[in-house]
């Protein structure tokens, strides 16, 4: 299966979709490669949370699109994701391209479920996902955000393999008690690059990295520090609408509880007062 057969089938294209070697291993089964950029950060993990969500999310809905009962291209649209640690640690950041493996079925004409597993190449598992999914045909999904329409200007540059998605960063951070909030904004359309094309959406791993992000400091000033490692254990966000190109998104991640070296968040993402996204966030403190 070739990617831009994939990309037909579940309209995410790249930079975006990374992944390589995808390969079908049964009905709604499907194998691949996910790859490792450089990263720095606090996140002790082979691979940051968000980078789990981005990539098992597409992996998922590549499966989805395998046993999909209707013919022709579909939106798979994230409703609920839930990504739990499976590692103990803590483990250095993956220097080589990781396996990620999915399943997916239909429990509805309109709607799917995908199980997915990411592992080291020898393989320890280091991260399981589950992924519920609203699918719109590509053409209900035009006439739906049709309003949002932005063709690419002729300068724009084209994609090549070494242009990647630039990862969102928070302005006018402030902390009141033990909330902290900042934002992002107004999204650039290099936020939202294959996601998706003509319709620039901000992606939902794009949201989970800046509630992640929010969290981890608010954790390190907890501890008396301007930073700490940790893990993200366990995450679970509900996407209730999108952040489109143009728009300024605010984050808020508050901590309800410390046990110990967990660390529970509510974390959500708003603009203009609509929610966009909810997640609850439990952090291990390593520090």
């Amino acid at each position: 299966m070739g990617r831009l057969e994939l990309f037909s089938r579940i309209c995410v294209s790249e930079p975006y979709f990374a992944l390589q070697e995808v390969k079908g291993e049964g009905r709604g089964e499907v194998v691949a490669r996910l790859p490792v950029e450089p990263r720095s950060g606090m996140e002790c993990s082979p691979l940051h949370a968000s980078e789990v969500y981005q990539h098992l999310s597409v992996l998922g809905a590549c499966a989805a699109s395998l046993v999909n009962p209707s013919e022709g291209p579909h939106c798979y649209l994230p409703r609920r994701a839930w990504v739990e640690r499976l590692h103990e640690g803590p483990l250095p950041r993956a220097i080589q391209p990781l396996h990620g493996s999915a399943k997916a079925e239909f429990n509805q004409r309109r709607t799917a479920i995908a199980h997915a597993l990411l592992s080291e190449p020898d393989g320890q598992p280091l991260f399981a996902m589950g992924v519920d999914y609203n699918v719109l045909h590509a053409e209900s999904f035009v006439r739906l955000f049709q309003g949002t329409r932005q063709d690419p200007r002729p300068e724009s540059p084209c994609w090549s393999p070494a242009v990647q998605v630039p990862r969102p960063s928070l302005r006018d951070v402030v902390r009141e008690g033990e909330c902290l909030r900042g934002t992002l904004g107004p999204v650039g359309v290099e936020l939202c690059q294959g996601h998706f094309v003509l319709f620039p959406v901000l992606p939902m791993a794009a949201v989970v990295e800046g509630l992640c992000g929010l969290a981890g400091t608010l954790l390190g000033q907890g501890e008396g520090q301007q930073s700490a490692r940790y893990f993200v254990t366990r995450g679970d966000v509900r996407t209730e609408s999108f952040a489109h190109a143009g728009e300024t998104v605010r984050f808020d991640a508050h901590r309800l509880a410390v046990k110990g070296r967990d660390h529970y968040f509510d974390c959500w993402a708003s603009v203009e007062g609509r929610v966009v996204a909810v997640m609850e966030l439990t952090l291990t403190c390593l520090d």
